[in-house]
């Protein structure tokens, strides 16, 4: 999983570089992550039904090979209109590997460990995305070679999914489960997660271009890109400790409220030569956390089929954020300017607020009638 979020780490903003120095549109960009995006969403109703046929382990050897084969076809064609298909095959072997890996994750977690044992899971793939634009620090934006070396990199990772045992026989006999049905028991978890993927790849995919246009410069900026995943890397594990020493739910707001006021000082703090670093470090754990308890909240609710389905949404969900979130923050920043960015970004957690507030409210009600 490390290596999943490696590649989108290292793809979001390398293809925005590179399509931003052949003097592609914003709006354009965006537009060419929606199609990288929109395989989460399409093949949502699909995946469930290949997890139980084919078994996770088979799933998940299958979609690490066609990311890094999909990885070296981009770098070899670097035309915006190809790599829309190029892109959408990226995304279908993101989707398979988040699904399959997050249903398994937290199908085994125990419950009074499952905010650390996501924590964990959580930090593997915020490493991932911190090792992204490491890796474009190393080898540059220009030409084959960060294509070649993140191929690589999945090739060597996916090598150990061949000695998993083959476990389909024993999901054959599971029922399908409605996804619909999914989304409206938990529809606040689901917006939540589209909500989340929504700001954070419009940040990972922008803030390169935000950081030239303020003065940082490409280097500069990709490094407190690498900064602020590096907070989702060592921020999740205390954080998750928390989740199973406090109330969830309150632990998710505080997290959201934060972000919000960390995106709105964000001009004012990221340029500074120690505090920007430490900004970005912290910023990057709390909004992280996010993500795992969303993902822990599904765990809390959900078991066996009914938990793969609801894991597949999840990332379904992501796919549709990721859709909808660059898409409008690339036009607008077209419009507003690069400097909107980390604005528009605290604005889309400010729309999701009621969106919780409903659903705690709701929850609570049906507790009082439980009871």
């Amino acid at each position: 999983m490390i290596i999943v979020n490696l590649v989108y780490g290292v793809t979001l903003p390398l293809l925005s570089l590179v399509l931003d120095s052949q003097g592609i549109s914003k709006t354009v960009i965006g537009l060419s992550i929606v199609a990288q995006a929109s395989a989460g969403v399409l093949l949502a109703p699909f995946i469930p039904r290949l997890i139980i046929r084919a078994g996770a382990a088979r799933v998940m050897q299958g979609a690490a090979l066609l990311a890094a084969g999909t990885l070296v076809v981009l770098g070899l064609f670097q035309d915006v209109y190809l790599w829309f298909p190029l892109r959408f095959l990226m995304g279908a072997a993101a989707s398979m590997l988040w699904s399959a890996s997050e249903s398994v994750i937290n199908g085994l977690a125990a419950e009074n460990w499952r905010g650390r044992i996501i924590g964990i899971y959580g930090s593997a793939g915020a490493a991932g995305f911190a090792l992204g634009p490491l890796v474009l620090l190393v080898t540059g934006t220009d030409g084959l070679l960060p294509f070649v070396v993140t191929a690589g990199f999945v090739i060597a990772a996916s090598l150990p999914l061949f000695w998993l045992a083959d476990d389909a026989r024993a999901n054959r006999g599971e029922a399908h489960v409605s996804l619909a049905r999914i989304f409206r028991l938990v529809p606040h978890i689901m917006l939540l997660n589209f909500t989340y993927a929504a700001a954070v790849e419009s940040f990972i995919a922008f803030f390169p271009l935000f950081g030239i246009h303020i003065g940082l410069g490409e280097a500069r900026s990709l490094s407190l890109l690498t900064t602020f995943a590096l907070g989702g890397v060592f921020l999740q594990l205390p954080l998750g400790w928390l989740a199973d020493h406090m109330p969830r739910q309150r632990l998710l707001l505080t997290c959201i409220l934060l972000t919000i006021v960390g995106f709105v000082i964000f001009p004012e703090v990221i340029d500074k030569r120690l505090g920007g670093p430490i900004f970005a470090f912290t910023l990057g754990g709390i909004e992280g956390v996010i993500y795992a308890l969303g993902m822990v909240l599904l765990g809390q609710r959900f078991r066996g089929t009914e938990l793969a389905a609801a894991s597949v949404l999840y990332t379904g969900m992501w796919g549709a954020g990721t859709m909808l979130g660059p898409t409008i923050i690339g036009a607008s920043m077209d419009i507003l300017g690069d400097q909107s960015m980390p604005y528009l970004i605290a604005l889309i957690y400010v729309i999701y607020l009621p969106v919780f507030f409903i659903s705690r409210r709701h929850s609570l009600v049906a507790q009082e009638t439980n009871q």
